[in-house]
């Protein structure tokens, strides 16, 4: 079987059409178009059946998409697993980070990475909203609490609890409270302390669409917000801000994402396998202090 005409076949109908196929692996439509007509030649069977619109999977086709797409996998991790024993990551590495990450040594990350791979040329994005890593040049995002997107696989690399936080000398009910763009519209927000579950009532004080923002409006005291431990840990281990306790139901869940169709290349790997170690060390230490926080 032709290798060059499965692949072809299999991003054309991963992608939905030649045209995004070709935007997505560089290849030239008349290419992809060459490729698929000579498997299909080769097997005897129709895989694609063109129409006015673009084309539809025939029953082959669907079957050899499902069949055909792990063994492809497998191939290129194969080749991957033996290029790694004379390779090291190489190359341009685009990703897109949370802008928590700004406050949560992100960039000590990045600079570890930088030691390990100097081959790598890194660059890292951060903002918070949603991004489209195949149309805007991204070889991986990490996001919290990411929408499903069938385009999209990969790792989560770490959970978080949020916790309530103030400066100290905030008090009182209702609590002046600083909120994140649409979320926390709720006047009573449900907290656990020292095994105590209640209501914290409060007051909107500020509306910012960012963490970060929300961050450094906590440290000036204009009011108290729903942070994760990530961010506000030290302030509150010294003493500069304050718990009132940990949201219910707030852990959030951290992703490494990328385009579920392109091969993962060994410097997004490393990258990915470097941050699951990296917040591993940090929910070892966050779980070792948690009663300080």
């Amino acid at each position: 079987m032709d290798l060059n005409g499965l692949k072809s076949f299999i991003a054309v109908a991963a992608a939905g059409g030649f045209g995004a196929a070709s935007r997505q692996t560089g290849m030239a439509k008349s290419s992809l178009s060459r490729h698929v007509s000579q498997l299909e030649d080769q097997l005897d069977v129709r895989l694609l059946e063109r129409t006015q619109t673009g084309f539809r999977l025939t029953e082959e086709g669907s079957f050899m998409l499902e069949k055909a797409q792990p063994l492809l996998d497998e191939l290129n991790d194969l080749a991957e697993a033996l290029g790694t024993r004379r390779q090291k990551p190489s190359g341009k590495l685009r990703i897109s980070v949370p802008t928590l990450m700004v406050t949560s040594s992100f960039g000590a990350v990045a600079a570890r990475y930088a030691r390990l791979y100097p081959d790598v040329q890194l660059e890292v994005v951060a903002e918070d909203r949603r991004v489209d890593p195949i149309r805007e040049g991204y070889d991986a995002v990490l996001r919290a609490q990411p929408v499903n997107d069938e385009e999209l696989m990969g790792k989560k690399v770490f959970s978080d609890r949020v916790l309530l936080v103030c400066k100290p000398e905030i008090s009182g009910e209702p609590l002046p409270f600083i909120a994140l763009g649409n979320l926390y519209r709720d006047q009573h927000i449900p907290i656990i302390l020292n095994g105590e579950v209640s209501q914290i009532a409060t007051r909107e004080v500020i509306r910012l669409s960012s963490p970060a923002m929300i961050y450094d409006a906590v440290l000036t005291g204009v009011g108290a917000a729903l942070l994760p431990i990530i961010m506000i840990g030290d302030d509150v281990k010294t003493g500069r801000l304050i718990s009132l306790g940990e949201q219910i139901d707030g852990e959030i869940n951290f992703w490494f994402l990328y385009p579920s169709r392109r091969h993962l290349s060994l410097r997004t790997r490393a990258l990915m396998n470097l941050l699951v170690a990296h917040f591993a060390e940090y929910s070892a230490g966050a779980e070792a202090g948690k009663s300080e926080v």
